[in-house]
């Protein structure tokens, strides 16, 4: 299991979306210039998440996309395994098989199965409006030293 750049950049989007007015559409090259991703295959991310009704699209000139779902109920984990798949460090973590063909499951599995878990408890820990408002702080943080910088 190895996360892409799709999952990092679709939850650096997801946050940006969700700073948005609520509810107001946001278009793909605006989130995609904030978040210097490349537009096309942003479109792409959104695409996968769009068919995952995690967000929707709306045409015309006041389109973009917009949350299908509260921000509150998508979490990490649910982006990773849109875009990445199952979380799984191992074949044979998850009652899936060994590696060897006609092997027993080994000691080793259990690692995995581990490993497996606490992906999954960390990614589920975190929701894109946790995110958000973590990343609304640190912009008003920014903001206020910057500003108190420039009285300097």
């Amino acid at each position: 299991m190895r996360l892409t750049q799709k999952s990092k950049y679709a939850a650096r989007a997801l946050v940006e979306l969700a700073l948005n007015e609520p509810g107001s559409p946001l278009g793909v090259a605006e989130i995609a210039r904030r978040q210097r991703i490349p537009e096309r295959f942003l479109e792409q991310i959104f695409g996968d998440l769009r068919r995952a009704s995690i967000i929707e699209s709306r045409r015309g000139a006041h389109g973009g996309y917009r949350f299908a779902m509260p921000t509150e109920e998508i979490t990490v984990l649910d982006i990773v395994e849109i875009l990445d798949g199952e979380v799984r460090p191992a074949r044979c973590s998850a009652g899936g098989t060994c590696y060897i063909t006609d092997a027993p499951l080994c000691v080793t599995s259990e690692v995995w199965d581990e490993a497996r878990i606490a992906l999954e408890s960390v990614f589920g820990r975190y929701t894109i409006a946790d995110l958000a408002e973590s990343e609304r702080h640190n912009r008003e943080d920014r903001a206020l030293r910057e500003a108190t910088a420039s009285v300097s």
